[in-house]
């Protein structure tokens, strides 16, 4: 099972997958909120790999499983797709191909709506973005450049202006701008090897919170804006205020008391919240759906 995160308006919005693909909605006290639905596979089961919420409110889901991005009203009613499914020749490497989506994200809405997908596995194309309304694509280059591949993209997120990328395999946080690669936040090696990113989100003071998920060094760092660790905020864990493989962070600045991460992890079966300093406010108290 995999847990995913999108934040909008003070929302957060949870995905996961078992028996079927859900979303659900809560507020940062991780109290229930209406809304929410849950989802399958047209052809077998779906997954939501990755979540983002654009400005009509339409919850875009990356269906890993299903080899997808699909767009869908609060209530889960499905309204549109990144591509047309019928023109999607399984997983191939092309441009315009999904692969096996695991991350998504949004900007702008209505005619202006661009969505970015990252997909899992070593692909040249891995890391595209698309305007539905006007049926454009833009493959972005992997730091080696137009004949190389990523390994292993994870979550993807976009701040306005720079698109940043967990490549997993190379222990990196890529980080675009303008359609070009502007430039690479490589992680620091632990234990036996180098933490391998799985969702990154920036904050407007430049730094970045990036959770790290691997068997033997799980961690949500706070990066200062040349890359450098400033703050482990959760070490690897299975107890509160620790984490366990997190899967996806979203983070809340505009609130009183100071800014809140939430963090998915636990193959989805938990969520918690923190402040900037490492203090964990708790855990959601009941992930429905499953």
């Amino acid at each position: 099972m995999h847990g995913s995160l999108a934040l909008h308006k003070g929302v957060v919005y949870v995905g996961r997958c078992a028996r079927q693909a859900w979303v659900a909605t809560y507020d940062l006290d991780g109290h229930r909120l209406e809304g929410g639905f849950a989802f399958e596979g047209e052809e077998g089961p779906a997954s939501a790999a990755g979540l983002a919420v654009d400005g009509d409110h339409r919850v875009w889901v990356a269906d890993g499983l299903g080899g997808r991005v699909r767009a869908f009203t609060l209530f889960g009613r499905p309204i549109a797709d990144v591509v047309d499914p019928s023109q999607v020749e399984g997983h191939a490497d092309r441009a315009g191909r999904l692969g096996r989506p695991v991350g998504v994200a949004i900007r702008g809405c209505d005619d202006e709506l661009e969505v970015v997908v990252a997909s899992a596995g070593r692909r040249r194309h891995a890391l595209q973005v698309f305007q539905p309304h006007r049926g454009y694509t833009v493959s972005l280059h992997p730091e080696a450049g137009p004949r190389g591949a990523f390994h292993d993209l994870r979550g993807v997120s976009w701040d306005g202006e720079r698109i940043l990328a967990c490549e997993a395999g190379a222990g990196a946080v890529r980080v675009y701008q303008a359609g070009a690669l502007h430039w690479s936040l490589h992680l620091p090696v632990q234990g036996h090897g180098r933490f391998r990113p799985a969702a990154c989100a920036a904050l407007s003071s430049g730094q970045y919170l990036i959770a790290c998920a691997d068997t033997d060094a799980s961690a949500l760092l706070l990066c200062d804006p040349g890359g450098r660790v400033r703050r482990v905020l959760a070490e690897a864990g299975e107890d509160e205020g620790q984490v366990c493989e997190p899967s996806d962070v979203v983070v809340e600045e505009s609130i009183e008391g100071g800014p809140r991460v939430v963090v998915i992890d636990r193959a989805g079966a938990r969520v918690q919240v923190f402040t900037l300093e490492g203090r964990c406010y708790g855990t959601f108290p009941q992930l429905t759906g499953s």
